[in-house]
């Protein structure tokens, strides 16, 4: 990134608040109010949300809380939001280094180094013993451990038979089904695409049918219904919405392109409808203008922003 494309360096007061914010959700996990209140504060402000996607970046290391904010903050500074998340991981594990050996070892998640990764924007399918295959979307990491699935980050597609995948707050079996698992801050998605899965949380087992899902957190459960995003489409190279928030799409959109995509609070709950193909990311940005009375501001590919017209 050349230095007239460089992001502003953000106050150390928002990114403590960002990290602040972060811990509150992740104990607060399903807390609505809380939701709603991290909400407004993301949206008040452009440099509130590149905050937050600089800390998204940096993968699972604010899960415990143990990283002081007085290393997280110059590491923050320099991740910009062009750097992949091999890139980023490497960057930390520099900086927790001089921090001490022990951070290092118990912090850093293991990710980037995993059987099966993919990059930003990128979906890789993988064989697996038998029938069974692999599907990742953007960003993900899985490991094969002992004849186990166990999905690191981001999200996949499991399919065939007699296959056991592992994600963080379940595990989940399938004989001859189609299971989608997705890991969000805080929470690990389960979805039966075809056929039946056994979801086993803890001593619990849950079964779950065609076109069932699950939420699972550290607070317990909760059905996902049919929501605003078609959450298989992926798949098939699209992105699938009907009557989804702004905000919300550009969240989801964001997962498959670099730096920062966002909008201002005036236009985050218009609603949006349509296909898009998640190759076409420039194109996908332009057709929201016709779509909507929006315009979209690009300062550098890097930061982009969704105004109203």
């Amino acid at each position: 990134m050349s230095r007239q494309e460089r992001l502003p360096t953000l106050p150390d007061s928002i990114v403590r608040t960002a990290i602040d914010w972060q811990m509150r959700l992740r104990a607060g996990a399903g807390n609505a109010e809380l939701q709603r209140q991290w909400q407004e504060w993301l949206h008040h402000d452009a440099r509130h949300q590149l905050a937050w996607q600089r800390l998204q970046q940096m993968g699972g290391l604010f899960q415990s809380g143990q990283l002081p904010a007085a290393q997280a903050i110059p590491l923050l500074h320099r991740a910009e939001t062009d750097l992949g998340r091999r890139r980023s991981l490497k960057l930390l594990g520099l900086g927790l280094a001089v921090g001490g050996s022990g951070l290092l070892a118990t912090q850093v998640p293991r990710t980037w180094h995993a059987d099966f990764t993919t990059r930003t924007g990128e979906r890789r399918q993988v064989a697996l013993a038998g029938d069974a295959e692999a599907l990742l979307n953007t960003g993900s990491a899985l490991d094969v451990v002992d004849g186990e699935l166990r999905l690191r980050a981001g999200e996949v597609l499991v399919q065939g038979s007699d296959w056991r995948v592992r994600c963080r707050f379940a595990s989940c079996a399938g004989r001859d089904a189609s299971v989608l698992l997705r890991e969000h801050d805080g929470y690990s998605e389960i979805r039966v695409q075809r056929g039946a899965a056994l979801v086993a949380i803890g001593k619990q087992q849950q079964r779950l049918q065609a076109g069932e899902g699950l939420a699972i957190s550290a607070a317990g459960t909760r059905v996902l219904g049919q929501g605003p995003l078609d959450p298989f489409g992926w798949t098939r190279g699209l992105l699938v919405v009907n009557d989804i928030r702004l905000a919300d799409f550009l969240a989801e959109a964001g997962r498959y392109r670099h730096g920062w995509l966002g909008c201002e609070q005036t236009v985050a709950d218009l609603r949006l409808s349509g296909v898009f193909h998640l190759d076409e990311p420039t194109a996908m940005l332009n057709n929201i203008s016709y779509l909507l009375p929006v315009r979209v501001v690009e300062r550098t590919r890097w930061w982009v922003r969704v105004v109203a017209a």
